[in-house]
């Protein structure tokens, strides 16, 4: 029985004890992270600038590029009924890049095929521009921040050695210890690199997959047009 009391007593301190190492730790992580020095911040911008173009070049190139068959289905059908005008506001009611790249086709309906083709062709060139704008920060970013890492890291070493020479200190720990604490921001560096080039390189894939449904998707129009011309001549 009194052991029982005992372990009754004892289990709130045990679960506080872990607590307060659990919240020591945690700060402990923060202090050594904090460490690295003021290079550190271009880093922490530059990791925010990523993120931000990541998620909102992704939301953008997901609703520029959506895939809608109805939609697409629907227009053809239209333009085979010499509805062209319907297709056309059809089309302007659509936020994808598809669409606005066949309503610029459309617009020129009246006016030969090549002129149609030319319109299709600078609208995909103008909306693949709006879905790549941004994308050079992501480039930027995966190439300066891995350096800024390292230069933080060459500015810790230079002090290190500065400090041995000025007090003529040779002590292992201390070399090593700043030693590490300055490599934390080459560890930045290269985390926030590696997070913008996989992002820019996630990004242009799915570019490239909206691009060559836009190809796609304006050729089958083209083609429903050229044939509707036709059977407006033959009749």
């Amino acid at each position: 029985m009194n052991l029982f009391v005992i372990l009754q007593v004892a289990a709130p301190a045990v679960e506080m004890a872990e607590q307060t190492a659990q919240t020591a730790s945690e700060e402990s992580y923060l202090n050594l992270v904090m460490k690295g020095g003021w290079i550190l911040l271009p880093i922490f911008f530059l990791s925010l600038l990523s993120i931000y173009v990541i998620i909102n070049k992704w939301l953008a190139i997901n609703r520029l590029g959506k895939k809608d068959p109805v939609w697409l289905s629907r227009v053809m059908e239209l333009i085979h009924e010499g509805k062209t005008d319907k297709a056309l506001k059809f089309c302007v009611e659509r936020p994808y890049a598809s669409a606005k790249v066949i309503a610029a086709g459309l617009k020129e309906f009246e006016n030969d095929d090549k002129e149609i083709q030319e319109a299709m062709e600078v609208e995909a060139r103008q909306q693949i521009n709006v879905m790549e704008n941004q994308m050079n920060w992501l480039g930027i970013t995966a190439s300066i921040a891995p350096m800024l890492g390292f230069l933080g890291t060459i500015f810790g070493v230079i002090k290190i050695f500065y400090d041995i020479a000025k007090t003529n200190d040779l002590a292992i720990d201390t070399i090593s210890t700043g030693l590490y604490q300055k490599m934390i921001c080459s560890g930045a560096g290269l985390l926030v690199g590696i997070m913008a080039y996989a992002g820019y390189y996630a990004l242009n894939g799915r570019i490239d997959n909206v691009t060559v449904n836009i190809d796609k998707e304006s050729n089958e129009v083209l083609k429903a047009i050229r044939a509707c011309k036709k059977g407006r001549i033959e009749a």
